[in-house]
């Protein structure tokens, strides 16, 4: 049950910009530093980034504005944008476990 969601991503070095097809947050935006931060509330942008915190130890800051998630890694992460994708993508897709 659920929708992916799209995504374009744009690398910039330790930076990466995932430009989404809804909006998770307002215009003003906001920045988690870190999970206890993320897991302060249960709006949208703070469930996100605290998926993201869960996922990967590299991540530095992320900012959410509107439909715009940017990612501030500690190191280069090439290649593994990919892995951040699918956790993006996949962020509203929820599946019932069969009832027997």
């Amino acid at each position: 049950m659920g929708q992916k969601i799209e995504l374009k991503t744009t690398k910039f070095n330790k930076n990466v910009i995932f430009d989404l097809n809804r909006s998770l947050s307002g215009q003003d935006g906001i920045t988690y530093h870190n999970i206890a931060q993320a897991s302060l509330t249960d709006e949208v942008s703070a469930q996100l980034a605290l998926k993201l915190f869960q996922f990967s130890s590299d991540i530095e800051n992320i900012f959410i504005q509107s439909n715009v998630v940017t990612v501030n890694f500690s190191t280069n992460i090439g290649t593994a944008v990919e892995e951040y994708e699918k956790q993006i993508e996949d962020f509203f897709l929820f599946y019932k476990d069969e009832e027997e």
